[in-house]
């Protein structure tokens, strides 16, 4: 099923583009040069080119704003641009444009459109793009709606959590692209807070991951160490008033280098590639507990940020070319909602493998070849397996909702691979399956002896932390569901 929903959201969004990028006219529309305008004015002068000025001053020609043409050739000029020939024949038919506008249109023919054929080309360029808009705020809502139901309704997971701050935030990326690309008020401020929220996005997916495993604890100074760079950015651009785009503020070494670090693509791809390897290393130990869909799902995430890693690789390398800039936008924002629909998608009809814990399910079983080189006797195998049984039967140390097979092994004073070899051998489980059997146990010791118990608190008092891990357990060994099991136990 997720392969299938894969495909078919990679099917849409091969068919996005034409979408996009059709736009049904020859040459750049008025619309277009205010936008080409408008990303000039928002790079630092040092890094624009004479090419840029010079592609800007022929979409000026273009729409016949000769006097702003004329100015932008000139500049071209003052930066060198390659090729003076070309440059210098648009100077004088600006020149003479300026001087007889009534015959402008006669100068170039190959450039110029005729008035009404312009004005429609423009209104259907408009229609397409606030469509797209509309199109870009729904899913953004929805993303956003999204993020609101994993914090309220599966918040007892805290892998939710970090799921929803990722699809919050990527939410109000696709909101600013929106007022980026609408023209009915000006929205420019001098650093876009998609590029701030850019480094909540790999912590909160890393730690999203690593939170669904059992045996891995997400402590909250780790997640502050984490969100440090965002932190970092957020209080130098918000606090210290670098938003306003009218503020003058005076150099100011640190905050020239947060600049720099959250404009630069390169720092943005080796801030992702760190956390795509810390994922990968997560999933390269734990594939083996998987089941095929969250094994899947896993893969999903990790292609996701290899996808944008490939991206900002890209932007890094053509971002002084003007028509990329405009065309990598779109993209990202299309990227965007292929990632939001296939996530809103499966969580409506396959929730489970979204917010479920992902809890060991090994198939192989316990042999003596895989512990053949295993320094534990058999009297200590004995000793240990007696030590465990007290710590279960006579302390109920299951009931410690947070317990690990790394937890227990200290408790006993024993390394986690030697308890593992006793669990396997002597008992013929894993570790998980071993405390599941104590907790549903005592859940039902606690149903037998507690009548009209509600099940939100069985959960916890019979050392589970989770609903959903709690009903499969139960399940998986009664045939019913708790519920079930209660009317059953207090109507006999």
């Amino acid at each position: 099923m997720l392969k299938f929903i894969f495909a078919f959201f990679i099917y849409v969004f091969s068919l996005l583009p034409l979408l996009v990028f059709s736009q049904g006219h020859n040459g750049n529309t008025n619309e277009d040069c205010n936008l080409m305008l408008s990303s000039l004015e928002k790079k630092e002068i040092k890094n624009s080119t004479a090419n840029d000025y010079f592609e800007l001053a022929i979409c000026m020609y273009e729409n016949e704003r000769f006097n702003a043409a004329y100015d932008f050739f000139i500049k071209a000029r003052s930066l060198n641009f390659t090729d003076n020939e070309e440059l210098e024949k648009y100077l004088i038919l600006c020149s003479i444009a300026m001087d007889d506008n009534e015959n402008s249109l006669d100068l170039n023919p190959q450039v110029q459109a005729p008035d009404k054929t312009l004005l429609a080309n423009n209104y259907k360029h408009t229609i397409q793009v606030h469509l797209l808009n509309l199109i870009f705020i729904i899913v953004a809502f929805t993303g956003i709606v999204t993020a609101l139901i994993l914090f309220k309704k599966y918040k007892n997971n805290k892998s939710n959590i970090f799921l929803g701050i990722f699809v919050m935030t990527i939410s109000f990326a696709l909101l600013e692209l929106v007022l980026f690309w609408q023209d009915f008020f000006e929205y420019s401020p001098t650093v876009a807070i998609y590029r701030v929220l850019f480094f909540l996005w790999a912590p909160s997916l890393y730690f999203y991951v690593k939170s669904k495993f059992i045996d891995l604890r997400v402590t909250n100074t780790t997640v502050i160490l984490h969100y440090i760079p965002f932190i970092i950015v957020l209080i130098s651009l918000v606090i210290l008033g670098n938003f306003n785009v009218r503020t003058h503020a005076p150099e100011n070494a640190f905050l020239d280098s947060i600049s720099f670090i959250i404009n630069d693509n390169w720092i943005k791809t080796v801030h992702l590639l760190i956390y795509l390897i810390l994922i990968f290393n997560i999933f390269k130990y734990h594939k083996t507990i998987m089941q095929k869909n969250s094994k899947n799902w896993i893969k999903t995430l990790m292609v996701f940020i290899l996808i944008l890693i490939l991206f900002l690789v890209t932007r890094a390398g053509f971002e002084h070319i003007y028509a990329f800039d405009y065309i990598s936008k779109y993209f990202i924002a299309v990227y965007f909602i292929l990632f939001i629909s296939i996530l809103a998608t499966l969580l409506l009809i396959q929730p489970e493998v979204i917010t479920e814990l992902i809890t060991a399910t090994y198939t192989d079983q316990p042999t003596k070849d895989k512990y053949k080189n295993s320094g534990l006797t058999t009297t200590m195998s004995h000793q240990l397996k007696s030590q465990l049984e007290d710590l279960l039967e006579k302390d109920k140390i299951y009931l410690d909702n947070t317990l690990t097979l790394a937890k227990l092994a200290k408790n006993m004073n024993v390394d986690r691979y030697s308890l593992s070899q006793v669990i396997n051998q002597e008992l013929n489980k894993n570790f998980y399956e071993l405390i599941n059997d104590y907790r549903i146990k005592e859940a039902v010791s606690i149903i037998e002896s507690k009548q009209e118990i509600q099940v939100v608190d069985l959960i916890y008092e019979s050392g589970f932390n989770n609903k959903v891990s709690f009903y499969k357990a139960f399940k998986k060994r009664l045939d019913m569901t708790p519920k079930d099991y209660m009317a059953k136990t207090w109507n006999s």
